[in-house]
């Protein structure tokens, strides 16, 4: 892993539970899970809010990058949300 980018994190979180609704695959949700919990740890700035562009090899934050934008914040994050809080409670419990 030479860096991880937030937008593609976003991206196969949704991806990975579409898998899993079309398949019951379970690993299709332990995917999921494994990219949520990435994501918790290394890219959600928790003190000031948004996603933090990415991470380097050895997980250090990206330096000098955006951390909002039109295709950030806007499209990729609040859309990933939004598509998972769907597929989830189309689960059965």
């Amino acid at each position: 892993m030479a860096e991880k980018h937030w937008w593609v994190q976003a991206e196969a979180m949704v991806g990975f539970l579409n898998a899993f609704n079309l398949t019951s695959d379970p690993q299709f949700f332990n995917y999921f899970l494994a990219v949520w919990e990435f994501t918790q740890r290394y890219l959600i700035d928790h003190e000031r809010g948004e996603w933090h562009w990415g991470v380097n090899a050895d997980y250090s934050l990206m330096p000098g990058e955006d951390k909002a934008g039109l295709w950030k914040c806007p499209y990729h994050n609040s859309r990933a949300c939004l598509e998972i809080l769907q597929r989830l409670g189309t689960m059965p419990q």
